[in-house]
């Protein structure tokens, strides 16, 4: 399991997206109303914005005043789920989500408490993905029920914690151990590709790991240099923001280490930009 969390501040979007009524939805019966809290129930996204407005009335310097969270398990874990699941998933996702304290490398408190749990959020379960990964959005006003701001400092590692935990006590396979098992036969593969070119270019290097079913993305810098890149694996199939136990993640990024792939060919790697070979945390889909 994985989730996101973003404080944005285009909320009457995030509400036409979360709720199927954005024009972008091609399938907007795949997705259910899950609860709404601290308002009244049944609202269109219109409505829901509305009361989230007045909650930050009281708020005006708040520029993103709501905060958008997606939380996916992998699709095996809710095959059986019913609403009241969902439902349950996102309660126990809201209270380790705010019971969490960020310390920073210094001892000192990066991200205090939140209380989402206890301000006005709508969730919606999605089940309209191409991969058909069953998955929640919702979305949370910055100002909880008390008049006390939800901050939204290092949300996204909140929300990454979060998912962890839960994941862990329900017995799921975490993004953590997917990573962990992956990374191995990644730099294989791209240590691999480097070794099978008689001469360093990006085209043949792109072309190798193709061959190996990853998608290549340059990482570039102001000035167009190179600095580093992104691979996209693509041989598995998609488990929405996880997977099961021992499975492939897929579209999932890692870097490579391509001056140890050098240096193993007897040449300075120098020319290729250095990176480390790791999976860029709370991007594509492991669980």
């Amino acid at each position: 399991m994985i989730a996101k969390a973003k404080a944005i501040a285009h909320g009457i979007r995030a509400m036409l997206y979360v709720s199927g009524e954005s024009r972008n939805k091609k399938h907007p019966e795949k997705i259910t109303r899950v609860c709404d809290n601290f308002m009244p129930q049944g609202m269109d996204a219109t409505g829901i914005w509305t009361e989230m407005k007045f909650t930050t009335m009281n708020r005006p310097n708040i520029r993103n005043n709501v905060i958008r969270i997606e939380i996916s398990p992998a699709k095996d874990h809710t095959e059986d789920f019913t609403l009241d699941d969902w439902r349950q998933l996102w309660r126990d996702f809201a209270e380790t989500f705010d019971s969490q304290e960020i310390i920073g490398m210094y001892g000192e408190l990066v991200s205090s408490k939140t209380n989402i749990s206890g301000s006005k959020s709508t969730v919606w379960l999605h089940e309209e993905s191409d991969s058909g990964i069953p998955h929640l959005h919702a979305v949370v006003s910055r100002v909880d029920e008390r008049g006390n701001i939800n901050n939204d400092h290092a949300i996204h590692l909140r929300a990454q914690r979060a998912a962890e935990k839960i994941a862990r006590q329900r017995g799921w396979t975490t993004a953590l151990h997917i990573h962990e098992t992956n990374i191995p036969k990644v730099s294989d593969d791209c240590m691999d590709a480097l070794l099978e070119l008689a001469e360093w270019s990006w085209e043949g290097y792109t072309e190798r790991l193709a061959a190996k079913g990853y998608s290549l993305y340059l990482r570039k810098d102001s000035k167009d240099g190179i600095r580093g890149y992104i691979l996209w694996e693509r041989k598995h199939e998609v488990q929405g923001f996880g997977t099961r136990q021992g499975a492939q993640p897929d579209r999932i990024p890692y870097h490579a280490d391509m001056e140890d792939a050098a240096s193993r060919k007897g040449g300075t790697g120098k020319s290729e930009p250095e990176t480390t070979c790791c999976k860029e945390a709370g991007t594509a889909s492991p669980q």
